[in-house]
């Protein structure tokens, strides 16, 4: 472990999962890594007690590691627990009279056409406390029906009668004139000054009424309980000796401080799984591998991403708009990193449905009780149990022998699913590992074959402690050359939150034929966002704040737009029709060139620059990986179809230049990656242990 030196200065992300809690830092001695298990009830003690951990390694208290840091970054699923565990505030509604019933009713189109048995997600609020309002713009933002302020009076006794403590605020075409929701929320705010208000043009100022009044809502909702737990971790920190200021990361891919953070809690409700994929973003950038999947398995869920020619994608769903994706059944109208979750991780339940055939997931075991071999009263089978009955993962080095697995338990439980299917407890193991994997092989098809792309064009990247143990038997099944596993594959989601940038997204709806825009108009557009930009950051950026612009736009008569990178200033409409004939061919292989091609938004992205991990390259070292063997064990194979006596390598012992052939099993303190028959690995100049599957050279 590295020690403190005068002058070091530290980079610490701190990933909250529903596991573990993982913290990195990062400082001239290198990268360190600290899991300690998440405490569902004190996630903020969590935090504290991973720091604790992390400064003893320097030699520091945690006041001397807080007071010694450029940047804090923390990345935490609170906003995405209280959707998805149902368990937000108690909400009010108000929007334009005639609209009560905009979330019920939805929009037309239904995702599971053929499914007679899907159902849309119960409302967040209760049609009771959905309250109108007299009052009415037209679409250009004139003025029609005068609000009536008296009512918000009443509204706000009500909501007081009722204990709501949070309400959304969207009336319609506000994106194009707020000053009547700024009204309601100034009057709402006077007379209730402890109540969380959420206005749509603060929130998501842009057009479609339905999706920003869901938006809106979901932020109404999972708000109040974003905002204690980020006032809470932040006055911990703060207490305990922070000098810096703390950085949120965000689902857009950037990070944002607490407040702002706060207002728009929506933003956070891919908080903790983004990390992971900026993280392979930046590294893949870095590294020579541009084109990734970026695959976290940890102990509840799998999160699998795309990044494409070193840029994380976007949340792009055909049938709605280019900018918002659906959380938990509802549509959420602002960019989203596009990730795929499954419940496919190491706490991950097996069970036998009512004719016996097994499952795994999407029910997790989580930390407490965990997996049956946590010796912690859980009794259910799950991935882990299996990895361990398999011989993958060795009991008394899980997490370098921080916990001590319980073998017997595991064997156990595994053995219970095998007798009621008619076999060993090893093959049950191994049809447990087989469908999850199966399952995962589905998630990497959804991210890639089923939006155009070959998997086999693409490098496997995996992280999470649970992830190099089913990686390599991933790439077996779908071609895919290599997997790489990261030194810091156990953290690589807080590795990640370091690899980002303070980002803020404005947009301005400017909805019309390409063929009649006013260029001049369009850049002032996008200059008023830019002040915006700046004004948000500080005048103090310089040249520390850079800007990415792009705009909605489609053919005349569709009802979904794609997302087109622009260069501004904008010089002409020819400038504008490429760009989106070139991204329109890219998405869908044709264009149609007698439509007329509309704008619908403008879009800024505005970054403020941050410092970030460095990435060294090392020298080919001139010893062997034999000399890094620890020891040999059985492991069952499928490809074998029994145990086979395999050797046990210390991944900490390998070096650059490094090469074994599988079977073999190689292990790191906090992850273990299983080399299968046939496969090789190799320690690439960075560290990184890349397996090349059967057939393929190094």
């Amino acid at each position: 472990m590295a020690t403190a030196r005068d002058g070091t200065r530290y980079l610490v992300g701190i990933d909250v999962g529903g596991t573990f809690t993982d913290l990195i830092a990062v400082g001239d001695f290198g990268v360190d890594l600290v899991k300690v298990p998440s405490a569902p009830d004190d996630l903020v003690g969590s935090v504290l007690r991973g720091l604790e951990r992390l400064g003893g390694g320097h030699g520091l208290a945690v006041a001397d590691l807080l007071g010694n840091l450029n940047r804090l970054v923390h990345g935490t699923t609170i906003a995405a627990n209280a959707l998805i565990e149902r368990n937000g505030a108690r909400s009010g509604f108000i929007t334009t009279k005639g609209f009560r019933d905009t979330l019920v009713m939805r929009r037309m189109f239904r995702e599971n056409m053929y499914d007679t048995r899907a159902r849309e997600p119960e409302p967040l609020i209760t049609r009771d406390n959905i309250f109108e309002v007299e009052e009415r713009l037209d679409r250009g933002g004139d003025v029609v029906t005068p609000l009536d302020k008296d009512a918000i009076a009443g509204i706000a006794a009500e909501i007081g009668r009722r204990g709501l403590e949070s309400v959304g605020v969207c009336l319609l075409f506000s994106f194009r004139n707020p000053d009547h929701e700024r009204e309601v929320k100034a009057l709402l705010a006077a007379a209730a000054p402890d109540l969380y208000i959420s206005a749509s043009h603060e929130v998501c100022p842009e057009i479609r009424d339905y999706e920003r009044a869901c938006t809106t809502h979901i932020n109404a909702y999972v708000q109040p309980a974003t905002d204690r737990y980020l006032r809470s971790v932040d006055a911990a920190l703060k207490d305990s000796g922070m000098a810096a200021t703390l950085e949120v990361m965000e689902s857009n891919g950037g990070v944002s401080d607490p407040a702002t953070a706060s207002r728009r809690a929506v933003n956070m409700l891919l908080s903790g799984p983004v990390g992971g994929v900026m993280g392979a973003a930046f590294w893949g950038e870095r590294t020579g591998y541009r084109n990734l999947f970026s695959f976290d398995m940890g102990g509840t869920s799998c999160d699998i991403s795309l990044v494409q020619d070193g840029r994380a994608t976007l949340s792009t769903p055909i049938t709605s708009t280019a900018t918002h994706c659906k959380f938990e059944g509802w549509d959420v109208l602002i960019p989203f990193i596009d990730i795929h979750t499954i419940g496919s991780g190491g706490g991950s339940v097996a069970w036998l449905d009512d004719v016996d055939a097994l499952h795994v997931g999407p029910r997790s075991m989580g930390a407490d009780p965990g997996p049956a071999c946590y010796g912690k009263g859980g009794e259910s089978a799950t991935v882990t149990d299996a990895d361990l009955v398999l011989g993958y993962i060795d009991p008394d080095y899980y997490l370098g022998g921080q916990i001590a697995l319980d073998a017997e338990r595991a064997e156990r439980a595994v053995a219970e699913i095998g007798a009621a299917i008619g076999s060993s407890a090893a093959a049950a193991a191994d049809g447990i590992f087989r469908i999850v994997n199966a399952n995962m092989i589905n998630g990497i098809r959804v991210v890639s074959v089923e939006k155009g792309h070959d998997p086999r064009d693409f490098t496997l990247l995996s992280f999470g402690g649970a992830g190099a143990v089913h990686a390599t038997a991933l790439i077996e099944e779908m071609g895919i050359d290599r997997v790489v596993i990261p030194q810091l594959a156990a953290g690589f989601s807080a590795f990640g939150l370091l690899c980002t940038d303070l980002h803020r997204d404005f947009v301005t709806t400017l909805h019309g034929a390409v063929a009649d825009l006013d260029i001049g108009g369009l850049n002032r557009a996008f200059a008023a966002m830019e002040k915006e930009g700046r004004r948000h950051f500080g005048e103090g950026g310089g040249r520390d704040i850079r800007f990415e612009y792009a705009a909605d736009m489609r053919y005349r008569r569709q009802s979904h737009d794609i997302r087109v990178a622009l260069e501004a200033p904008i010089r002409s409409r020819r400038q504008i029709i490429d760009s989106f004939n070139r991204a329109y061919r890219d998405s869908y292989g044709y264009l149609l060139d007698e439509a007329a091609i509309q704008l619908v938004n403008l879009r800024l992205g505005a970054y403020r620059i941050c410092d970030k991990p460095a990435f060294k390259a090392r020298r080919r070292s001139a010893t062997m990986a034999a000399g890094a063997v620890k020891s040999r064990r059985p492991v069952f194979f499928t490809e074998r179809g029994r145990f086979v006596r395999t050797r046990v390598y210390d991944g900490h012992a390998l070096r650059p230049g490094n090469r074994l052939k599988g079977p073999a099993v190689v292990e790191l303190a906090t992850t273990t990656i299983v080399v299968r028959p046939g496969q090789n690995l190799t320690m690439d100049r960075y560290q990184n242990y890349v397996v090349t599957r059967k057939g393929v050279q190094p």
